[in-house]
């Protein structure tokens, strides 16, 4: 999530934004066949062939497609 520590109240004012966007992109991965570990966190394996990789990319590119402010 990415918060600063060091401003307190700065941190509970985004820290129920925050959570709920990265729940809303965890949703968004795993409708495009991508499996995240708690919503954030993707893991690669050496058994991946370009075709998967590539798969994997293209459907990152279809969620970023529908975040505002990303392209």
């Amino acid at each position: 999530m990415l918060l600063d520590l060091h401003h307190p109240l700065r941190l509970l004012r985004e820290l129920k934004p925050r959570r709920t966007m990265i729940e809303q992109m965890g949703a968004a991965y795993m409708a495009n066949g991508i499996v995240t570990l708690a919503g954030s966190r993707i893991y690669t394996s050496m058994a991946d062939t370009d075709e998967v990789i590539q798969e994997a990319l293209d459907a990152f590119d279809e969620v970023f497609s529908h975040v505002e402010g990303a392209r």
